[in-house]
C-alpha cells in the first residue's frame, strides 16, 4: 500500500509531499495542476529507466524547468514492512548515489538497474503488470475488452509467438546455410582434382628453369665483374668531368671577383685622395669667433622690449600713490560724515519722545526750530555720505587697475630703457655673424667626418690588395688542375670505351638470366600456392561435411522444438484463463451493481478473448453491454488478473477515468471505485471534477 509520496523539482512540483491511506484517494484540481505527474512519479519511482523508456520519453521531461536535479521519494506499505524507494535523477539519467530502495530503514539495493530489480523481487511488480494492471491511464479503462492482443500481452503468452518466430528464423537459418555447405563441399570436390593435375605441371616446368638456370651461371659471373669495373671507369670519368666543370666556372668566378676587386681598389684610392684634399681644406677654414650667446641673448631681449604694452611705458609709479592718499581722505571724511549723521538721528529719536519742549536725556529747552534745523542737517548729511560712498568704490576700483598696470610695469621695468631700433640693427649684425660660423662648423664637420675615415680606408685598400693576391692564386691552382683532369680524362675515354663494349655483349646474357631466374621464382611461388591451397580444400572440405552432418541435426532440433512450442501456447492459455476465470467471479460478484449479473467468464471464441455475463436469460458478451457495464467488466478483469498473476493487487490507480464520459456514466465509474476498495487496500484516482469526493477517504486537492 502506498503511504506517501515526496516530490522534489518533479515537473511542475517544486517542492511537494502527499499523504495517502487505504480506500479510495482522490486527486482534484484543475486541468494542469499536476495531477497526472502525481501519478507518474509513483511510476518513475517504482521503475526508473524502464519506465522512462517504456512511454518513449527522456529523464529530462520530468525535471522542472531550471533546475538541475529531482528526486522522488515512495514510501510503501508491503507485508507489514515498510519499503522506501528513492530516485534522484538529472537530464541526463538518475543519479547512481541518489537512487536506493530500503526496506524497514536497511538499504537493500542501490543504482537504476538494482533498484527496479529490487522492486520486482521484493514487491512481486513488474513494469509490465504494473502498465497493464495497477496503472490505467487517461482513456485505457477499457483498452483490455477492445484489444484482442492486450490480454496475451499481460499474460506473456505472445512470447510463445516471439519464440517460435526466433525459432523459424532459426530453421530457415539453418536450412539456408545447410544449403550453402553442401553447395561448397561439392565445389570443393570438383576443385581438388584439379589442383593436383596443376601441381604436377608446374614441377614439371620448374625443372626446365632451374636446368637453364644452371647453364647461364657462369656468364653471370662474368657479367657482374665487367659491370662492376665498366660502372667505377664511367663513374671516375663522371667525377671528372663534373670536376673539370667545376674548375671551369671556377676561373670564371676568380677572374669576375678579380676584376671587382680591381673596381674596388681604384674606388678606396679615389676615396683617399678625397681625404687628402679635406686635410688641407680643413687647415684653411677661418676662425670666427663665439657670437651665439651675445645673438641669444639680444634676441630674447629684443623679443622681449617689443612686447612691452603701451600703457607700460606711459605709466607713471606716483599715480598709485596719489590715488591711494586719495582713497584714505575719502574714507577718513566718510567715516566723520556717518558718525556725525547717527548723532542727528539719535538726537531726532530721542526729540520724538520728549515732553514739554525738554531733551529727555539732559532736560535743555528743545524748539520746533532747533529740531527742523537738526533735520535739514541730517537730510545734507545722509547726500554727502552718498557722494563719498560712491568716490570711494570709484578709487577702489583705480587702485586695483593701478596695481595690476604697477605689476606688469615692475616687470617689464628694465626693458624700457632698451633701444629698439638700434638692439635691431646690432641683431641682425650678430645674426649675419652667426650663420657664417654655423656654414663654417657645418663645412668643418664635414671634412672631419672624411678626415676620419682616412684610417679604415688605408686598412680596407691593404685587405683588398691581400684579397686580389688570394684570388690570382686560386686562379693560377684552378688553371694547373685543370690541365691535369683534361689529360686524365682523355686516357679515360678509351678504357671506358673498351669497357662499355664488353659490359653491352654479356648484359644480354645477364637479361637471359634473370628471365630464367624470375620464371624459377614464380613457378615456385605457383607450385607452394598450389599445393597450399590443396591442402586448404582438403582442409575445408572436411570441415563442410562435419559441418552439413551438424546442420542437419540443428535442422531435426528446430522442427521439434516449433512442434513442441505449438503444443504449449493453447495448453498455457487454458491454464492461465481457468485461474483468471476463478479470481475473476469472486472480483465480479463485489464489483456488480444487478444482482441479474449471476457470473462473468472469460472465455477465447476464434482466437479472440471474450468476456460473457450469466444472466437469466442466459450468457451475454460484452460487447452487447453499455458503456458502465463494460467499465465494471474491464475493471474486474484487471482485479482478476493482478490475483492471478500478482498474487492480489497492492493498489491501483485511475487518472481521469471519467474523461469524456455524461453524468450517468461518471456516477456508475465512481461507485465501481468505491466498491473496488472492497478487492484492492489502495486506490488513487484523479479527475479535475469533483464527483470522487463524496466516497474518497483521502483527498488531495491541488
Amino acid at each position: 500500500m502506498i503511504r506517501r509520496i515526496e516530490l522534489y523539482n518533479f515537473k511542475a512540483h517544486a517542492k511537494a509531499v502527499f499523504k495517502l491511506g487505504e480506500g479510495v484517494n482522490f486527486i482534484y484540481g484543475p486541468n494542469g495542476s499536476g495531477k497526472t505527474s502525481l501519478m507518474e512519479a509513483v511510476a518513475v519511482a517504482l521503475f526508473g529507466s524502464q519506465w522512462v523508456r517504456r512511454t518513449g520519453g527522456r529523464w529530462a521531461d520530468y525535471l522542472r524547468r531550471g533546475a538541475a536535479a529531482g528526486e522522488v521519494k515512495l514510501h510503501l506499505s508491503h507485508m507489514g514492512r515498510e519499503v522506501v524507494v528513492v530516485r534522484r535523477f538529472g537530464e541526463g539519467g538518475s543519479s547512481h548515489s541518489g537512487t536506493y530502495l530500503s526496506i524497514d530503514g536497511s538499504t537493500v539495493a542501490r543504482g537504476d538497474a538494482d533498484v527496479t530489480a529490487a522492486v520486482a523481487t521484493k514487491l512481486g511488480i513488474g513494469v509490465e503488470e504494473f502498465r497493464h494492471l495497477l496503472y490505467i491511464r487517461q482513456g485505457e479503462l477499457r483498452l483490455i475488452l477492445e484489444e484482442p492482443e492486450y490480454i496475451d500481452r499481460v499474460l506473456r503468452l505472445d512470447e510463445f509467438d516471439k519464440v517460435d518466430e526466433l525459432v523459424r528464423e532459426a530453421y530457415n537459418e539453418l536450412k539456408a546455410k545447410r544449403e550453402r555447405v553442401g553447395g561448397r563441399a561439392e565445389e570443393l570436390e570438383r576443385r581438388a582434382p584439379q589442383l593436383r593435375s596443376r601441381i604436377e605441371a608446374l614441377s614439371r616446368r620448374l625443372s626446365e628453369a632451374e636446368e637453364a638456370l644452371a647453364r647461364l651461371e657462369a656468364d653471370e659471373a662474368r657479367f657482374v665483374e665487367a659491370e662492376r669495373r665498366y660502372l667505377a671507369l664511367r663513374e671516375r670519368y663522371i667525377s671528372l668531368s663534373k670536376e673539370r666543370e667545376s674548375l671551369e666556372k671556377a676561373l670564371e668566378d676568380g677572374a669576375r671577383a678579380a676584376l671587382e676587386l680591381e673596381r674596388d681598389l681604384e674606388q678606396l684610392e679615389r676615396e683617399l685622395e678625397e681625404v687628402r684634399k679635406a686635410e688641407e681644406e680643413l687647415k684653411s677654414l677661418p676662425e670666427v669667433g663665439d657670437v651665439e650667446g651675445e645673438y641669444h641673448q639680444l634676441r630674447q631681449l629684443l623679443a622681449t622690449a617689443e612686447r612691452v604694452p603701451p600703457e607700460v611705458r606711459s605709466y607713471d609709479p606716483r599715480a598709485l600713490e596719489e590715488a591711494r592718499r586719495r582713497y584714505e581722505e575719502a574714507a577718513r571724511k566718510h567715516a566723520e560724515v556717518r558718525s556725525r549723521l547717527e548723532l542727528l538721528r539719535d538726537v531726532l529719536r530721542v526729540a520724538k519722545m520728549s515732553e514739554g519742549g525738554r531733551c529727555p536725556v539732559c532736560g535743555a529747552p528743545l524748539t520746533r526750530e532747533a529740531v527742523q534745523r537738526h533735520e535739514l542737517e541730517a537730510l545734507g548729511l545722509e547726500k554727502e555720505e552718498e557722494r563719498l560712498s560712491r568716490q570711494i568704490e570709484q578709487l577702489q576700483a583705480e587702485i586695483k587697475r593701478l596695481e595690476a598696470l604697477d605689476r606688469t610695469y615692475r616687470t617689464y621695468a628694465q626693458y624700457l630703457s632698451v633701444d629698439v631700433q638700434a638692439a635691431r640693427r646690432r641683431l641682425a649684425e650678430l645674426e649675419a655673424l652667426y650663420q657664417r660660423k654655423r656654414e663654417v662648423e657645418r663645412r668643418r664637420a664635414y671634412l672631419s667626418a672624411l678626415v676620419s675615415r682616412r684610417g679604415e680606408a688605408e686598412r680596407r685598400l691593404a685587405e683588398l690588395r691581400a684579397r686580389k693576391a688570394e684570388a690570382e692564386r686560386k686562379i693560377a691552382e684552378a688553371n694547373g688542375r685543370l690541365a691535369a683532369v683534361e689529360a686524365e680524362l682523355k686516357t679515360l675515354e678509351a678504357e671506358v670505351k673498351k669497357a662499355e663494349e664488353e659490359y653491352a655483349v654479356l648484359r644480354a646474357r645477364h637479361e637471359e638470366y634473370l628471365r630464367a631466374k624470375s620464371l624459377a621464382l614464380e613457378l615456385r611461388r605457383q607450385l607452394e600456392e598450389a599445393r597450399g591451397e590443396l591442402a586448404a580444400v582438403e582442409a575445408e572440405l572436411a570441415k563442410a561435411r562435419t559441418e552439413a552432418e551438424k546442420l542437419e541435426r540443428g535442422l531435426g532440433a528446430a522442427r521439434n522444438i516449433r512442434s513442441v512450442l505449438g503444443e504449449l501456447k493453447p495448453l498455457a492459455r487454458q491454464i492461465l484463463t481457468k485461474a483468471i476465470n476463478e479470481e475473476l467471479n469472486a472480483v465480479f460478484l463485489k464489483l456488480r451493481h444487478k444482482e441479474s449479473f449471476k457470473s462473468a467468464h472469460l472465455a477465447e471464441v476464434d482466437g479472440r478473448y471474450v468476456l460473457k455475463v450469466s444472466t437469466p436469460s442466459g450468457p451475454i458478451d460484452h460487447r452487447l453491454l453499455s458503456l458502465g457495464e463494460q467499465n465494471l467488466l474491464a475493471l474486474s478483469l484487471r482485479v482478476a488478473l493482478a490475483r492471478a498473476l500478482l498474487g492480489g493487487a497492492p493498489f491501483m490507480m485511475f487518472d481521469e477515468p471519467t474523461e469524456h464520459l455524461d453524468e450517468e456514466h461518471r456516477r456508475k465509474i465512481v461507485e465501481l471505485v468505491r466498491d473496488l476498495t472492497s478487492v484492492v487496500p489502495t486506490v488513487v484516482v484523479t479527475s479535475h471534477l469533483g464527483e470522487f469526493e463524496e466516497v474518497a477517504d483521502v483527498v488531495i486537492q491541488l
